[in-house]
């Protein structure tokens, strides 16, 4: 299955359009209806944006990711009073798999908090300021 073609692939090519300033495709169309969809306000480095395809391909094969599922991928998500990194910047809300349109995660199947945070995160550039104590 081609990942772009899904909604989840679609939203995240949205993410990259805009987190590297490409707002041609909302003239073009391609953005409508895709508002809130996470990473509106995220810029990822490129080898961040392959893993973020990368995941997308994943959870487009296998279906969302759960500690314990059986996939051999461990989710590690943490909410947000077990987050100690929330008040840096390193939380889902700044994670480009997070969608501010329900508060959701693109490949995480358990509910999530905007603050908590999961060991697969890519969190963009310039969203993390200070450093962990």
């Amino acid at each position: 299955m081609d990942y772009k073609k899904s909604d989840m692939g679609r939203a995240m090519t949205i993410a990259i359009m805009i987190g590297n300033g490409e707002e041609n495709g909302e003239e073009n169309g391609e953005m409508e209806g895709h508002e809130g969809h996470m990473g509106e306000h995220i810029k990822l480095a490129p080898a961040e944006e392959d893993y973020v395809e990368a995941m997308h391909e994943i959870v487009s094969e296998y279906g969302k990711l759960a500690d314990n599922d059986g996939n051999g991928i461990w989710v590690g998500y943490v909410s947000a009073r077990q987050n100690k990194d929330a008040k840096i910047g390193v939380k889902c809300s700044n994670c480009a798999f997070y969608c501010t349109m329900d508060g959701s995660c693109h490949i995480v199947a358990q509910k999530i908090e905007p603050n908590g945070v999961c060991r697969l995160a890519a969190i963009g550039d310039g969203l993390v300021k200070g450093k962990r104590k």
